[in-house]
């Protein structure tokens, strides 16, 4: 029993060494990337570089598909005009005045420019591609987490991303 037990370790110890032998001598002639060996390659085969800023350029932009609901017309006095203009104002008044936090869902596998269309969509950001580009200078838009978070309207890109990431 001893025997093979040593048998064995020699074996894998051989095996060992003779792997990380013909490791180094392919990586000997490996050679790394760098800017010039990218560029001289994408020129070989007639590629074109882009710079962050022009692939953020090129990213779909998602725009919320608005549905329209046509009511049908009525006559409308000028009586009627004046109550519903008045009503209107309140309302709007209203949800000014109300940012109360609210729950918003960011499913499984969104994309970081998805998650921030759809936060600009809520009104919780100004500008999604700002937005995105604040949470890749930051290098934490891959931090972005799935799942349901309580967010206002309004927020700044700080907040937001504090929120998302946590």
């Amino acid at each position: 029993m001893r025997t093979n037990l040593r048998a064995f370790a020699i074996g894998i110890l051989f095996a060992t060494g003779v792997m990380g032998l013909a490791y180094s001598i392919v990586s000997a002639g490996a050679t790394t990337l760098n800017d010039e060996s990218i560029r001289a390659y994408a020129e070989e085969n007639e590629l074109h570089l882009l710079t962050k800023t022009e692939y953020n350029e090129l990213l779909p932009a998602i725009d919320p598909v608005e549905e329209v609901k046509e009511e049908p017309k009525e006559e409308v006095t000028e009586e009627k005009k004046d109550d519903e203009g008045k009503k209107e104002e309140e309302e709007v008044e209203e949800k000014e005045e109300s940012n109360e936090p609210f729950e918003i869902v960011i499913p499984d596998g969104m994309a970081t420019y998805e998650i921030t269309a759809l936060l600009a969509r809520e009104g919780i950001i100004e500008d999604d591609k700002e937005f995105d580009e604040y949470l890749e200078d930051r290098d934490i838009a891959t931090k972005v987490r799935s799942g349901t978070f309580t967010m206002k309207k309004g927020m700044s890109y700080k907040e937001a991303a504090e929120v998302l990431i946590k």
